[in-house]
Parts: structure tokens; sequence; C-alpha cells
């Protein structure tokens, strides 16, 4: 059965690092009315962002529906096989099909803007401008050249280019509402509103080059990529409001207007995309990250330093879908940013492949019929993406080797990449950033090669040699983790992360009394960690401690209300209370920020039995095993509800039949007297 096409077309707007904790003050006080619109008119919720938290590999994911090992695209630079330097990531890297490829093979027009790695501009049936074309690669009293191959079709190129804003054309008036105080500065030195200069110039080139298009093309899905966000708060963040110690009063008079300023500039560019959309479009907006804004900034500056720079995202980014045929002012709960692709796919009608790593977002439509037609693969329609297919593929043809420097040094000095980068170092990078892929997506055992990899360049590098052993650590290898972690952290009393380690390596090998001694002493040093107090609540949990762990995970929530796991584990801590109807609810919303944890499923399967809601948990286990399949504990569940809840020994002796053949249910943390874990 086909999808029935529920959107006419869809308007997909990326704003990188954009969080809730900072928008919804600014919602409250009216200053963000194009964004309320949408929300008052669709869904609003968080998406779950993925691991590494990198922009380059999180957009492509959103545009594949896909996790890195499978797109290919791993960090920000990659080895140039014709020059054999380094340069920024390119459209040529990505192995697998993104929307606008997808849409252009069945009939579809598609428009793409400023995307992370789409340079050089394939050739699909539409219009593509690329990430190198907003940004100035020269002196303001210089020519400003035209990237080649940085548009398609080519003949839009000297068009949209005219377009385009150089950072020196900014005026004090379009940078006052965003620093007040802006007379006290010195526009020669300061560093801080140079940055704000270029940031305001490309967000406008993009702005009016989308906002161009979109009045002067035709288009069935656009997507549209502004980084200003996430880079704003890289500079200013530090500066937000409450102070933080290390700011000077100063420095906090003069730029701690600045995020506001950029969040209300962003809803200002929405407003001109909705005049242009009309009403019968659909809009989403999201974010890949959120960015830490409260107590939870950590300490010192937001700048970014050896190209990493996710110490400041927050797990959850943000997202709006609104449009016609959407429920109004609700939520949705669940999304993960590779939910995105299926979703455009299912709403333009399409059907879903089943290589996609997400699931489209059936329940933000109005309609109860919401049959999803899937098949097994968009990959051998037509010729593969790196071919040269005249309708979807890209150009072939090489960069231009200056522009690339130019761009390569530019994301140096913004702190992407290391200063001088080299082909070694690029590579060890997409070695360290596809370990933490393979890691985060259950495959320890590849994740572990990926570091080796890393560590045979650099054998001190201290973050491989960890992430090794947590690694170890989920494969079971206690010993060899905790080898590692002697070897590395050390025994100091004074080191939270070793009594961390230790603690949670203790509590694997059931020492629960040492394993609280360790953690015990990690929080005395250092209390504000939320995972550590959820570490706790598992001891706790273990030693059927229940009115203790309730309190060590209302400690981690009280630092970090949107903890999944601590919800969680909070969960399981009423329900041994004999308090199911609270455990319901904390499940409930540890599945709302994190939908893909097969444990969160059983647990609040176990809950909703004991409400007697049977239906609902014989839901939840088939959830959890869709999730986790090898697991048997949630066959036993379902082979005891079919059989004394619902009457029906034919499906619970097919459940305890699949049980039996999984083998016995091993109990690594948390809620020992369940075996569900």
């Amino acid at each position: 059965m086909a999808n029935q096409r529920i959107a006419q077309r869809i308007l997909l707007i990326g704003w990188d690092g954009a969080d809730w904790k900072t928008i919804n003050p600014l919602l409250e006080e009216g200053h963000m009315p194009n964004l309320q619109h949408i929300i008052d008119k669709g869904v609003m919720g968080n998406v779950a962002s993925l691991t590494p938290m990198l922009s380059p590999i999180l957009w492509t994911s959103i545009a594949t529906g896909k996790n890195a090992d499978k797109h290919g695209i791993l960090g920000f630079a990659e080895p140039d096989p014709t020059t054999g330097k380094t340069r920024p990531v390119t459209s040529t890297s990505r192995q697998c099909k993104a929307i606008w490829n997808i849409l252009s093979q069945r009939g579809m027009k598609s428009g793409v803007i400023n995307w992370f790695a789409s340079h050089p501009a394939e050739k699909i049936d539409g219009f593509v401008v690329t990430d190198r074309f907003c940004h100035a690669v020269s002196g303001p009293d210089q020519p400003w050249p035209e990237v080649e191959h940085s548009v398609h079709p080519a003949e839009l190129l000297h068009e949209v280019c005219d377009l385009r804003i150089h950072p020196a054309q900014t005026t004090p008036m379009q940078v006052a509402p965003f620093i007040p105080n802006l007379g006290a500065l010195d526009p020669q030195k300061d560093q801080n509103l140079h940055q704000l200069r270029i940031l305001l110039a490309e967000c406008a080139t993009t702005q009016a080059a989308a906002t161009w298009l979109m009045a002067n093309q035709s288009w069935d899905f656009l997507g549209v990529y502004f980084d200003a966000i996430d880079r704003f708060a890289h500079t200013f963040m530090e500066y937000h409001p409450p102070k933080m110690e290390h700011v000077s009063e100063k420095d906090f008079e003069n730029y701690k207007d600045v995020i506001t300023g950029c969040y209300r500039f962003h809803d200002m560019m929405l407003g001109r995309m909705m005049q242009l959309a009309g009403d019968d479009t659909t809009i989403i907006i999201l974010s890949d990250h959120g960015f830490h804004c409260d107590h939870l900034r950590p300490e010192g500056s937001a700048k970014i330093t050896n190209g990493r720079p996710v110490s400041w995202h927050r797990q959850y980014g943000m997202l709006v879908i609104g449009g016609p045929g959407i429920k109004n002012d609700e939520r949705v709960y669940g999304a993960s940013l590779l939910d995105i692709a299926p979703t455009v796919l299912w709403m333009l009608g399409l059907p879903v492949a089943k290589d996609m790593d997400g699931q489209p977002l059936t329940q933000i439509v109005e309609r109860d019929e919401k049959a999803v037609e899937e098949i097994e693969t968009y990959e051998t329609e037509g010729e593969p993406v790196s071919s040269g297919d005249t309708d979807v593929a890209r150009d072939d043809n090489e960069d231009d080797p200056w522009v690339a420097q130019q761009m390569l040094q530019r994301l140096a000095d913004l702190g992407y990449v290391e200063q001088d980068t080299t082909i070694e170092g690029v590579v060890q990078d997409r070695s360290r950033n596809l370990g933490q892929v393979y890691a985060a997506t259950g495959r320890p055992e590849r994740a572990i090669m990926e570091y080796e990899k890393v560590l045979a360049a650099k054998p001190d590098d201290k973050g491989c040699q960890m992430a090794i052993a947590s690694c170890r650590l989920e494969m079971g290898q206690i010993d060899e983790c905790q080898k590692i972690v002697q070897e590395v952290l050390g025994d100091k009393a004074d080191a939270p992360q070793a009594n961390l380690y230790m603690g949670i390596i203790n509590f694997r090998r059931g020492h629960t009394e040492q394993a609280l001694e360790h953690l015990k002493e990690a929080e005395r040093h250092d209390p504000r960690m939320p995972g550590l107090h959820c570490q706790i609540g598992n001891v706790y949990l273990r030693r059927l401690r229940w009115n203790d762990a309730e309190r060590a995970f209302k400690r981690a929530l009280s630092i970090d209300p949107d903890s999944a796991e601590a919800h969680d584990g909070l969960g399981v801590a009423y329900r041994r209370q004999k308090r199911p109807a609270e455990a319901v609810y904390e499940h409930m919303q540890s599945i709302a920020l994190l939908h893909y944890r097969p444990l969160t499923h059983i647990h609040l399967g176990l809950a909703l039995a004991e409400t007697g809601q049977i239906d609902w948990a014989i839901r939840a286990f088939h959830v959890a095993l869709e999730q986790n399949p090898n697991n048997p504990f949630p066959h036993r569940c379902l082979a005891q509800l079919y059989e004394r809840a619902k009457q029906d020994p034919a499906s619970a002796e097919l459940h305890r039949k699949k049980a039996d053949a999984l083998g016995p249910v091993q109990v690594v943390e948390g809620d020992e007297s369940d075996g569900t874990n």
C-alpha cells in the first residue's frame, strides 16, 4: 500500500545548536513570534542527537536517515586524493543518497542551501547552493571570486553571487541590536565583534540566497541550513546571563545580549521564509544538538579548541513541525535525528527505506491511518550516488585548491580542526569519530579496532585509551577495563573520574559496598555530575535500598532535569516502593527524552502491568524487542502476560520458546531483582 501524501511540499530549516532552554524564555516574552506561530499550528519537542556531536556528521545523518558508518562523513576535514593534502569535507565523500537525491529519482524537485558537506554541488532535479558559497575568502578591498561548482545549475551562479554580503559591509546599525554598548568597543581590536560581523554576513547571505530561490524556482523540498546559532554560542554563550565566574563585569555588560539577539534574528529570517513558503507548505525546524546555557555550562570559555567543540553541546536539540494535516499545539516524543529523512519521505508519499536507521514520526499527523510503505533500499535505484549519473549524481570536477585551503584555514581559525592539520591528523580524527559511532550503536568490538588505529599513531592518547576501557566494560571484560583505567587515571583519591570508573567496575563485579565508596568519593570532589548520581542510584537499586535510590536519582534530576537515565531509574525506585503509577510517569518522561533505550521500555512494561494496563504493557515489551531482539527477558514477560492476563496460551508458548532459545537473562546493572538488564 503506497503512503498517502501528507505534505504538498516541505521546507526543512536547520538551526545548528538551537536549544529549548534558550528558546522557551524568549517565546514566553514574545520575542520569537514566528516560531511561536508554527508551534501553535504544529508539534514541538526534543530531538535526540547522535554521537559524536559534530555538525558535518549530524547534518549528513539528518539528510540520509543513516548513521555515519553508512554515510561516510566523519569530520570537518578529509584527505584530498588529488593533492595529497587535506580539504574541508565534501559531498564526494558521502557514500549514500540524501533526501534530495531520492526525491530527484522519484520526479520531485529539491533545493539545498548551505548544507554541510554539500560542495561540489550535486546535479539534482532542482538547485543547490553549497556550503562554500557564503564564506568570504578575500579581503574587503579585493574581488570576491565566484566559487566554481558552488551552485547548481551553473547558470544561476552569477545571479546568486550578486546576493552575497561581505562582513565588511555590515554596519553599526545592524550590529547594535546584538551589542547595545557597541560604542565602547574598538572595532579594530575586538575579536568578538569581528566574529559577530562575519556570522551576520554569512547568515544574511544564506538567507538572501534561500529567499531568492524560494521565490524564483519551483521545489517540492527545500533544505536550508544555518550554522550561526552554534557559532554564536561558541563565541558568546559564556557571556549569557547568569554571569559565569571567569567572565569580567565589563565583558558581561558588553556581550550579555548577543545570544538573545541571535535567536531573535533567526526568528525574523524565519518569518520571511514562512511568507514565501505559504500556508500549504509543511515547515520543519530542528537543531542537531542543544547548547548548554545555564548552570550546566562547563567551566571556562566556550570557544572551540583542538577541533573538539562538543563539551558545551547538549544531547537534545529542538524540533518543530507545522503545516496542513499536522496536529496543533501538541508535543512530539522520542524523536531522533535519524527520523527526519524517513519522515520527509513518508510525508511526501514515498516509501521509507529499511536500510535507514530511523523511522517516520507518524504520531505527528491528525489522521488515524498511518500506514508506512517500505522498500529495502534506495541505493540500488538508478546509479550509486558516487557514480556519474547525469540526473542525480555529484560533479566530479576538482576543487579550486586555493578556495579549499582558504576554507580549511577558516575551519582552523574557528577551532574545528587543528592549525596546520595533516593527512595523518585527519585520518586519526576520522577513526576516533568512527569509533564513537560504533560504541554508541552497540558495536564495541568494532569501536576498539578504530580506537587502536589512533593509538598506533598516538600511543599516549588518553581519550582513546579510556574509550577502549568503556568498550571493554560493555563487553564484560572487567579486568581489562580496570587495568586501562588504573594505567591512565591511577588510584588518586582526589580524581573524580578515576573513582567514577572504579565505582562502575566494582558495581559490575557485584561489589556494591566498594562501588559505593568510590562513587561517594567522586561525589565529594565533583558533585555536579548527573551521571555520577545515576550510578549511585543504580548501586542502591542493586542493594534494594529503594528510598536511597530515589534520593540519588532525584539529585541527578535536580542537576539535569533532562537526564533520561535518571527518570528511568527513579521510575524503578518508585515501582519497588509499590508506586507503579508514579513509575509509569517517570519511565514515560525518560522515553520522551530518549526513545531508543530498550531497558526503559522494559521498565515501563513492568510498571504498566502492575497498574493493570496490560495492552500497553504488551506494547512496551514489543518495543523493547524491536530495539533489542536478543534480550530474552521481554519474551518471558510477554509469555506471562499472554498466559495469565490475555488467556492466550499459543502466544504465551511462542514467547516462552523464543526466550529459551535466547538463553538466560544476564544482570548487568541497576534493578537486579527484575533481571531486566
